[in-house]
């Protein structure tokens, strides 16, 4: 099974579904930034914020990596 399928399983088995962007920021190096971004805030918040006290349900890494890899809805 691939990353793609895993991921893919994870988001139905959860009930997760990605957010919308519009068509500009679905664009490779765009997208790719934005997911790198993403993943930077993500390690921020559960470090400092107030998330460093909960737990991870897994939601924010899974949509850090559909928005690397485009599968954002338009």
């Amino acid at each position: 099974m691939t990353d793609f399928e895993k991921w893919l399983r994870d988001g139905e088995l959860c009930g997760w579904t990605m957010p919308r962007a519009t068509l500009w920021k679905r664009l490779p190096v765009i997208r790719q930034l934005r997911s790198a971004w993403a993943q930077y805030q993500i390690e921020r918040w559960y470090a400092y914020g107030p998330g460093s006290i909960g737990l991870r349900t897994g939601y924010d890494e899974w949509v850090a990596y559909g928005i690397w890899h485009g599968k954002e809805r338009p």
